[in-house]
């Protein structure tokens, strides 16, 4: 099996949407109200979100591919949450679609992340997680992020708390 990671340009647009889609719906589905996956996360809202970001420029997506097929992506960018200053970057996304869960493509792809953020001289990395999401949380520990008791509130109609990870 061959893996390769490239950074995303927008005529990925249509695959970004439809891996983070896929991937939303799977890891969310007992977490977040169906009708709030359905419509956020649709592959159409994903897509449109990503052709705008990756005109902008901001954040940073990237593709894992298995055999030239997408199998995953990673977006970092400017924190959207809190003040940190110029030395931090946050980890947006890291999703694959769930045929390549337990592959080892997500920890290549978070890898690869962590040494390109570090070409660009940032000296902390924060990402956010659901407390409900135990799959993303274990896996975040295991690649070395640890939570920093930081915790915000969103509410889905359903009130869901999200956990600050940080990588220092």
């Amino acid at each position: 099996m061959s893996r390769s990671i490239r950074y995303a340009s927008l005529k990925d647009s249509d695959v970004l949407g439809k891996v983070h889609s896929e991937s939303s719906h799977a890891a969310f589905k007992s977490i977040i109200p169906e009708d709030v996956l359905n419509e956020v996360f649709s592959i159409e809202r994903r897509t449109k979100r990503f052709v705008s970001e990756l005109t902008e420029g901001s954040p940073r997506t990237a593709i894992v591919f298995e055999d030239n097929e997408p199998a995953g992506l990673l977006s970092f960018g400017k924190c959207r949450y809190g003040n940190n200053d110029n030395s931090w970057v946050e980890i947006w996304r890291v999703y694959l679609t769930p045929t390549y869960w337990g592959s080892g493509a997500a920890k290549e792809l978070i890898e690869w992340g962590i040494d390109e953020i570090q070409k660009d001289n940032f000296m902390n990395i924060e990402l956010w997680v659901l407390k409900e999401n135990i799959r993303a949380r274990n896996f975040y520990e295991k690649m070395g992020f640890k939570h920093d008791n930081t915790i915000q509130i969103t509410n889905v109609g359903k009130e869901l708390s999200e956990l600050r990870y940080i990588k220092v």
